[in-house]
């Protein structure tokens, strides 16, 4: 498998764990529904594994109902409310994320994985360029450290994943960059590379080559 494929995993697995996923999982205050959605979060800290992930997953379809300007709106007052959360917010709410995560079974994971597919899809090319640099922002204000936790996250992610699962997330991601514009390609082939840069070999997110001065 070529090298971009390979960032292409890496990159589906963030969107999944990182602000996709996050998506699902903060407040949007400018949205009509807000004090609905900040009231179901408060319910989710007391709820089991199981029972947060189908929560999400009710929420998400709730996601996909509205409009494209809709849901900007809404990404765009998530990302604001995530800026205003204390680190310590923050690091609670990726811990809790990712161990729900490791606790779906693979039937549910495959589902989930599938509805950010046809999210992904729906968007214009203006939207998944704005989405990638969100991403990309995002990991920029990371401190080193989180970074590094972002990294082992990620590496344990792909080791739960069967061979099967594997195998199924390389083919939805040579399809989603297929469906990529030439401009698509070469930024995200950018934005990816960044996220390597200086890193010796086994510290880069899975599957993404090490940067060419890492021994």
């Amino acid at each position: 498998m070529n090298t971009i494929l390979k960032t292409m995993i890496a990159a589906g697995i963030v969107a999944s764990l990182n602000l996709n996923a996050l998506a699902a999982d903060t407040a949007s205050a400018g949205a009509p529904y807000v004090q609905e959605h900040i009231q179901r979060l408060e319910r989710m800290k007391t709820m089991t594994p199981e029972q947060r992930a189908k929560e999400r997953e009710a929420m998400h379809k709730e996601m996909q109902k509205l409009t494209p300007e809709q849901r900007a709106a809404h990404h765009k007052a998530m990302r604001d409310h995530w800026e205003k959360m204390s680190p310590e917010e923050r690091k609670t709410m990726s811990e809790r994320l990712h161990e729900d995560m490791k606790r779906m079974s693979p039937e549910d994971r495959r589902s989930y994985n599938e509805e950010m597919r046809k999210e992904w899809d729906s968007l214009t090319p203006e939207q998944r360029a704005e989405r990638r640099k969100q991403m990309h922002d995002h990991w920029e204000k990371m401190s080193p450290e989180d970074r590094n936790k972002m990294r082992e996250k990620m590496n344990e992610y792909w080791r739960d994943m069967t061979p099967e699962q594997r195998a199924e997330h390389r083919k939805e991601m040579r399809e989603r960059f297929e469906k990529m514009t030439p401009e698509e390609r070469q930024q995200f082939k950018r934005d990816m590379g960044k996220q390597c840069e200086g890193l010796p070999a086994g510290d880069c997110l899975p599957g993404e080559p090490a940067s060419k001065g890492a021994k």
